[in-house]
């Protein structure tokens, strides 16, 4: 079993505690350009390693692929903080679709996914939910906005059943990938953030 990833009879993790300082997670690879140095594992003062985020105009998603039936494992949660917004963006909009911090979740195939894409928005409203502005096969739900406790880890919880019947008004398929992104290519920007602790839980 890799260290990055632990699996009971409740709850499948990613902790990053087992990973060295300045390296991509095991099992976890970049999707438009080396995930590496965008992504790289940091460790804080009290010795909690965490998946540190740094874009700088760029636009790369990191991700780990997986394949669970949702039922099973419904809850998605995670901690993120973030420490710089990407400066104009707007996910509503396709020429400023940048977020300081995304989480992803991949449902079918990787050739017609469905996609839930939780996000820490710059500007738009926390609650807000909407399609892709370029692709009805992604929902983006905003988690938290703007800078209110930026610099603060945020506890996150989601049911993806509930979550996907909403957004695309069926039954997910199978849980096929887990994501991240930070980027500000479209607003030419920067943006950095944090996440830690991701996992699937049965409740």
């Amino acid at each position: 079993m890799l260290a990055h990833f632990l699996m009971q009879s409740f709850l499948l993790t990613w902790n990053f505690n087992g990973e060295p300082v300045g390296s991509l997670p095991t099992g976890w690879e970049g999707r438009g350009g080396p995930g590496h140095p965008t992504y790289q594992i940091k460790a804080e003062s009290d010795g909690n390693r965490y998946l540190a985020a740094v874009s700088q105009g760029s636009d790369i998603q990191l991700g780990t692929e997986i394949k669970v039936r949702p039922e099973e494992f419904p809850v998605l949660g995670w901690r993120w903080r973030v420490t710089e917004l990407p400066k104009g963006a707007d996910e509503r909009i396709q020429k400023t679709l940048d977020s300081a911090a995304s989480v992803y979740a991949v449902f079918g195939s990787r050739l017609f996914p469905r996609i839930l894409k939780y996000v820490w928005s710059a500007s738009v409203p926390a609650g807000s939910s909407f399609k892709h502005p370029a692709s009805s096969r992604m929902a983006i739900i905003v988690v938290d906005s703007g800078p209110n406790s930026s610099g603060a880890w945020h506890e996150v919880k989601r049911n993806l059943v509930d979550d996907y019947k909403k957004a695309f008004g069926s039954e997910p398929a199978s849980l096929i990938a887990i994501g991240v992104k930070t980027d500000s290519d479209s607003t030419r920007s920067s943006a950095r953030a944090d996440y830690d602790d991701i996992h699937l839980s049965r409740r």
